[in-house]
């Protein structure tokens, strides 16, 4: 219980802050749509994805590696808390501007391959850029969380959101630079939120010296996770990639724009995964972590089913408010997008026994399973249902993760899941959101809003322990 209210007190902080940062994207849509075409869009969204390669090389597994010891390190006392994330920090600088010189070098040959060579070295040299200042920002900003700090944390991150977008409606609307103004305020923006970050955490740095002799203790635990990170990128842009390939960047912008609403989702599951994180890493180490876990998992997917299915009801709506007319055939990719975001942060529950036998190496075979699946069937069903069988094709990759995941976990250590109740939670989400979207012409907004209603109740007496003790009650009669 007293692991509820801190994951409950924490999340309405990583909430709010999240809903300020997030917010202000999803706002400016109407503008963004309106200054980009879908192709020019298409464009972003591609560069965007190749960066994020790159900040998967660039974090190097090091922001697990902090979360893992600086708890680990709290006997030690703070002294070698501040030498660990010095040692980090030192390490993401050093590294990652070796890492973005050398990617914006190779930049010409992927501006022939993605771009026909109509783009100059300058977009990839910032979108690069961009990413290094991102990763040194979140370091920062990642140790307020694990003090339990979530005030500073929700403040520097919203910072970054903020001023990225400041400088972008200033650089491409007054000076009229296009596409390469949008990472223009990127870099300004992560930039300036580093160093404020940065500045705020000072007493957790210490630079009396370079300390290279703490890489190799966080590279062991890291690197196993690379992979793992490159696992993550083929499942998060596959869907990118093909549908680029099959029908060109108009397409992907529509998609991106889709992809865009489905975050909002995707803002509630990471401002859990913020607030769970640290409390997980308690929890396992206790004897009442078990029931936790199997109280959270429960909790998670009745809730996220029920946000995915509110989303989807309301789809068709917030995209004719937030985008342009050219955007509007992308409503149907919201909803099925959604999934991704609840299996992501589901993830982190149901794989609490990979982490505490500290067996983070599994991580590469579970992701490169997961990313094979991904990419297989990305090829069966992108090039006939482009952006509809790209969504499903991601989601369903991310529900295998899981499965796998739990299943190597529960091996490890026993957590006990209640797994037909939880998958009869998810049956009912997807049989809702199916019909939402396949009998969406067809179908009155009263009947759509009562199927909604009645499935989200039912998940609520679910939580509630109600269907349990039903079903609970039928099996002994049939008995």
């Amino acid at each position: 219980m007293r692991r509820l209210k801190q994951l409950g007190k924490d999340s309405l902080v990583y909430g709010l802050g999240s809903i300020l940062a997030k917010s202000l994207g999803f706002f400016l849509l109407p503008i963004y749509t309106r200054i980009f075409s879908p192709a020019e869009y298409g464009t972003i969204e591609m560069l965007v994805v190749i960066s994020s390669f790159l900040s998967s090389i660039l974090v190097m597994g090091m922001d697990s590696a902090q979360s893992f010891y600086f708890f680990k390190e709290k006997t030690a006392g703070k002294q070698q808390q501040k030498a660990l994330v010095t040692a980090i920090l030192q390490w993401r600088v050093t590294w990652g501007l070796g890492i973005v010189l050398i990617a914006t070098l190779c930049s010409p040959l992927l501006n022939n391959w993605l771009f026909d060579g109509l783009l100059g070295w300058q977009f990839f040299a910032l979108a690069f850029a961009g990413a290094l200042f991102s990763t040194v920002m979140s370091q920062s900003a990642e140790v307020f969380r694990l003090t339990y700090k979530p005030w500073p944390f929700v403040i520097i991150t919203t910072t970054s959101t903020v001023l990225s977008a400041s400088f972008i409606l200033m650089i491409v609307i007054f000076f009229q630079q296009g596409i390469i103004g949008y990472f223009y305020g990127i870099v300004l923006g992560s930039l300036c939120s580093a160093v404020l970050g940065w500045y705020w955490a000072r007493e957790y740095l210490c630079f009396k010296k370079l300390y290279i002799d703490m890489w190799p203790k966080l590279l062991r635990f890291g690197l196993p996770l690379v992979p793992a990170g490159m696992g993550m990128y083929v499942m998060n842009t596959t869907d990118r990639w093909f549908i680029q390939h099959y029908h060109g960047v108009d397409a992907l912008g529509l998609y991106a724009v889709a992809a865009k609403f489905a975050l909002l989702l995707a803002l509630v599951i990471e401002t859990f995964r913020k607030a769970w994180w640290p409390i997980a890493m308690d929890a396992m180490h206790s004897d009442d972590g078990p029931e936790t876990f199997r109280m959270i998992a429960n909790l998670f997917i009745g809730l996220g089913v029920s946000g995915i299915i509110f989303l989807t009801l309301l789809s068709p709506t917030l995209i004719d408010w937030f985008t342009d007319a050219r955007y509007h055939s992308a409503w149907n990719i919201i909803g099925i997008l959604a999934w991704q975001s609840l299996f992501y942060g589901l993830f982190l529950v149901i794989s609490a026994g990979i982490w505490k036998v500290e067996k983070t190496h599994l991580m590469i075979y579970l992701m490169l399973i997961a990313a094979a699946i991904n990419i297989s069937l990305n090829y069966m069903l992108v090039p006939e249902w482009g952006n509809i069988g790209a969504a499903l094709s991601t989601s369903i990759s991310f529900l295998c993760w899981v499965i796998i995941a739990v299943i190597l976990s529960e091996k490890l250590w026993p957590v006990k899941f209640q797994f037909a109740l939880n998958f009869f939670q998810l049956v009912i989400g997807a049989s809702v959101v199916y019909w939402l979207i396949e009998f969406a012409e067809t179908s009155s907004i009263e009947a759509k809003i009562s199927v909604s209603l009645v499935a989200v109740l039912l998940q609520i007496a679910i939580l509630l322990g109600r269907v349990p003790k039903i079903l609970s009650i039928k099996s002994q009669i049939f008995k």
